[in-house]
């Protein structure tokens, strides 16, 4: 395809978007995917459609598009963009585009959409993500028109070029050649960074993205994502699971200045939300919103506070857009929301005062959660902390053995038949001749992956670093394959190879390296750490913990107060919280003081006792369950909720099976077990009563 300089058409920019706006967005993919992503969204709601479709597809380089730009940059001499790996390419069944179209959208840079509400559209965000990428395409279809317009930096004094590579009447091989059966568009965009995240995480970060949000709420809208060797998924946000007991904690319509208004809905969740240190993919917080546009997810500077961990909702201001599109007219604006569209501009009045009054509501709730959250706690007594240290010590060792990677059956094997003997004899072969500590029991389960952690999730401190393996199974990742590694920011992850070593006498191939929480990462954080080789990928998760007591669980809290859930974990403090003013509680305080014990001797009568290891284990079982269930698919989950409900149920019942009679010993002493105790019929001093010790 040969492209003459004559037919290339230079880009008018008005002179004040080129000194502050000029290609401040496109840097990344929390850049890039929203552009791409509201600019369909606008599209479909241009054509006026009851639904749309959005196809994302992130992977290799179209060889063909490659090839033709490649030889056209050879005669034309543009410093664009020569040659890419990957690219991200964004589908629509919206109004398309013809030529006409394109020389309105594209000729000139800054301009704004057209109509109000409309979140892109191909306007100012699209352009800069071309110039910062170093080139791109659009393809349309527009009534009975076809067009493909390449965009390329200028040599010049211009910023930059666009051409009509295609400008005819549609026919049935045009559409087969863009893949758009009726009208639609396709934009392509060149990645100048040589690498992709793993699949795990662009899956993530496609569903968290704060801009997306109201797409991905929005039924009336599918996005189907594309990864590399992966089938099209349907992408829908899951928002946090509401506290049934106080799903929604303030809903408040408050003034900024004259005329203009902004409503908060404050909302809590069942369970804490992780928090996220890139601001684009927070899941907790406030999302602000204006029209279809979400900007920004805060808490007003209480993010890290403890109160706020499970508070989520929106800041619905739609003056926001009005005032952003005015700014955008005047000589010298003062814009609400930034230039690169990472959130509002806090150097705005408006911005100022909404953050100043979220401040004022969110304070009072924070405190009252923090509150809330100590209140009515009771303290055990010396004997009973006692043994829950004993106890502790077990059930820490139970959570590193459960998040182990199996030891002898690292991995599934492939291909023809084995001729060992089953799993199960096999393992009772080396327990009789390697006996294992009995805190640390092997798992049995078979682990079908290329590439795996030995262990996950892990806890880190803020500025901690530990070792960590990582393991190849060589019958899918042959040795001398290069590794490559990404994390979140926070974390930092160095492997002592750069590529896959030969096996090892156990089969599978091992790389051992340090991985280290950031002195700036917050408590609270879940964070990943993704290694890759041979088109398989494996993900480390990294809790970052406050307490500074060993292993993931510190403490257990009793609180005298009814819930609907009998205990709660949470591994940020390493708590387990027993909800001991529930009925069965009760019953069996009332039970203890009548057969003569003191109120604070109440947990050393063993059926209470019993009752409190029972329920403060399951509670750690069904969230070890849940985090084993999360590493086996990463990103993944059944589609059924029953199902999903019933495979953490099973996950839960194999943990309990493994490490429950062990925990039992620990936490209740041995001599339980040794017939010590006794029921007396009818009990005439305390000393004749069931208690530990």
């Amino acid at each position: 395809m040969a492209i003459d300089a004559s037919e290339l058409r230079h880009g008018r920019v008005r002179g004040r978007y080129f000194r502050e706006n000029f290609a401040q967005a496109g840097i990344d993919l929390t850049q890039i995917i929203p552009e791409l992503v509201t600019n369909a969204d606008a599209a479909i709601a241009a054509a006026g459609r009851e639904r749309g479709r959005i196809h994302l597809r992130i992977g290799p380089a179209d060889r063909e598009f490659q090839q033709a730009w490649k030889a056209s940059l050879r005669k034309l001499r543009l410093p664009a963009l020569r040659s890419w790996r990957y690219e991200l390419v964004c589908s629509d069944d919206g109004e398309g585009v013809d030529a006409d179209a394109v020389d309105q959208r594209l000729g000139a840079l800054g301009v704004v959409p057209e109509s109000e509400g409309q979140r892109g559209l191909f306007g100012r965000g699209l352009r800069d993500v071309w110039l910062a990428q170093g080139g791109g395409r659009i393809q349309g279809v527009r009534g009975e028109c076809a067009v493909e317009s390449w965009f390329l930096p200028a040599a010049g004094d211009e910023p930059y070029v666009y051409t009509h590579v295609l400008d005819a009447s549609v026919t049935p091989a045009i559409r087969h050649e863009l893949g758009i059966p009726r009208e639609g568009t396709r934009v392509t965009v060149p990645l100048a960074d040589g690498r992709l995240p793993p699949n795990a995480r662009l899956r993530r970060l496609v569903s968290d993205l704060v801009q997306l949000r109201p797409i991905l709420e929005d039924e009336t809208r599918e996005l189907l994502l594309e990864l590399p060797e992966e089938p099209l998924q349907l992408i829908r946000y899951g928002p946090p699971e509401p506290d049934p007991e106080r799903p929604l904690l303030l809903d408040e319509e408050v003034e900024l200045q004259r005329g203009v208004t902004a409503r908060i809905l404050v909302r809590r969740a069942a369970q804490p939300i992780p928090l996220n240190p890139a601001r684009a993919a927070r899941r907790g917080g406030l999302v602000v919103l204006s029209g279809r546009a979400a900007h920004e997810t805060t808490l007003a500077g209480f993010e890290a506070r403890p109160g706020a961990r499970h508070l989520y909702g929106e800041v619905r201001c739609e003056a926001i857009e009005q005032l952003q599109r005015e700014a955008l007219e005047t000589p010298r604006p003062q814009v609400v929301v930034r230039v690169d569209r990472s959130g509002l501009n806090d150097a705005h009045p408006l911005v100022r005062r909404l953050y100043a009054q979220l401040e004022r509501i969110l304070r009072p709730i924070v405190d009252a959660e923090e509150r809330r959250a100590g209140a009515r706690l009771v303290r055990a007594g010396r004997e009973t902390a006692a043994r829950d240290a004993v106890g502790l010590r077990a059930l820490n060792d139970a959570l590193r053995t459960a998040f182990d990677a199996p030891g002898r059956a690292g991995f599934a094997r492939r291909g023809r038949p084995t001729e060992q003997p089953p799993l199960e004899e096999r393992e009772e072969r080396e327990e009789r001749e390697i006996v294992p500590p009995p805190s640390a029991p092997r798992s049995s389960a078979v682990v079908d992956a290329a590439i795996r952690f030995k262990q996950s999730p892990v806890r880190l401190h803020p500025g901690e670093q530990r070792t960590v393996s990582l393991l190849f199974d060589p019958m899918r990742v042959p040795a001398g394959t290069p590794i490559d590694v990404a994390t979140d920011p926070g974390l930092s992850l160095s492997l002592w190879r750069n590529a896959v070593p030969p096996p090892v006498s156990g089969g599978w191939s091992r790389v051992s390296g340090k991985v280290r929480a950031l002195v700036s990462a917050e408590p609270g954080s879940q964070l990943s750490a993704f290694a890759e080789a041979g088109g398989h990928d494996a993900e480390l998760v990294v809790v970052v913990v406050r307490h500074h007591g060993s292993g993931w669980v510190r403490e257990i809290a009793r609180k005298d107060e009814d819930s609907h859930v009998e205990a709660e974990f949470e591994p940020e403090t390493g708590i387990v919280t027993v909800y001991e003013g529930r009925r069965e509680f009760k019953a069996l305080e009332r039970a203890a003081r009548q057969a003569g014990l003191a109120r604070s001797r109440v947990r050393e009568y063993v059926p209470y006792r019993m009752l409190e290891v029972e329920v403060a284990a399951n509670a750690l079982y069904w969230w070890a369950a849940e985090r084993i269930l999360e590493r086996r698919l990463p990103g993944e989950r059944p589609a059924d909720p029953a199902e999903f409900a019933a495979v953490v149920r099973m996950e839960a019942q194999m943990l309990r099976h493994r490490f429950h009679d062990k925990l039992m010993k620990a936490f209740l002493g041995p001599e339980v077990f040794d017939g010590t105790v006794v029921v007396a019929q009818q009990p005439t001093t305390a000393s004749e009563q069931l208690r530990l010790g």
